[in-house]
């Protein structure tokens, strides 16, 4: 008799779930965090007979982790995949971060599609025209393929360029009109949109991709990616949308500063 199969115990209870919806999370291209985060929301709301639940970033994380330290170190990353979720249309909040959240219908779901990242241009090939998978300006760089598998360079490989750090980024690598089409994609409903770019706006953003922090070109070294994570992380605080004493809103020119990025990344503006 096998004696290793999980035995399911009825009278603990179950969580029904939509099949609709169940079949829609099995076939949506979101990452890890996000899923667990889908299901946390499903757990909270399906789970105690609601349609949507009232619940801190916090919270989500203490049920994805339990390690000691571990849920207050990623409450900024789960709230970043609650963010992700709202825009991709998957989870649906009608106000700020303490107001309640419920699943959108699955046939309304608008799910990012993978974005190829070209390493030795820092170009960006949409498949198709969407705006890339969520990420964090504190993230490092991995040697992984789209599904997460580690690469181990061998002698079909061709070995990588070192770029040389202590010079300035070419001009003709910068890719101002996709940082400024990400700009709009994620915080033109929030911030006033940017329509176009002038020689400031070009001037601005060259200068920093020249900021160094702690040793790092930390906008140069992860291009794009940079910048995705930075607009993402502006759309989590709420004193940069505005919710401050002053009623002052952040826009693309005071978010492609180097100075405002610099301290954007020493934890000056809070996040929600």
């Amino acid at each position: 008799m096998i004696t290793n199969i999980f035995q399911i115990d009825k009278s603990r209870g179950f969580t029904r779930m939509d099949n609709d919806l169940y079949e829609a999370l099995i076939g949506a291209e979101l990452s890890g965090r996000e899923l667990r985060v889908a299901l946390a929301i499903h757990r909270l709301t399906a789970g105690f007979n609601q349609d949507s639940v009232k619940v801190a970033a916090l919270y989500v994380a203490k049920m994805m982790y339990t390690e000691e330290g571990r849920p207050e170190a990623e409450r900024a990353n789960v709230s970043r995949a609650i963010n992700s979720l709202i825009r991709q249309r998957v989870l649906y909040r009608d106000g700020g971060s303490r107001d309640p959240i419920s699943f959108m219908p699955p046939a309304e779901w608008k799910i990012d599609q993978k974005s190829t990242v070209l390493k030795y241009t820092h170009c960006v090939e949409n498949i198709p025209a969407t705006v890339l998978k969520i990420t964090h300006i504190k993230d490092r760089n991995t040697n992984t393929t789209p599904n997460g598998v580690d690469v181990a360079a061998d002698a079909t490989t061709p070995a990588e360029p070192t770029p040389d750090a202590s010079s300035p980024e070419p001009t003709d690598k910068i890719p101002y009109e996709q940082i400024r089409s990400l700009y709009n994609t994620i915080l033109g409903g929030k911030l006033p949109r940017r329509m176009g770019l002038n020689e400031s706006d070009r001037k601005r953003i060259r200068g920093t991709y020249n900021l160094k922090l702690e040793g790092q070109f930390v906008v140069r070294e992860k291009g794009l990616e940079f910048w995705e994570g930075l607009f993402n992380d502006a759309l989590n605080s709420n004193f940069l949308l505005g919710l401050n004493n002053r009623s002052w809103k952040a826009d693309f020119e005071f978010l492609t500063r180097a100075s405002a990025i610099q301290r954007f990344l020493e934890g000056k503006y809070d996040a929600a």
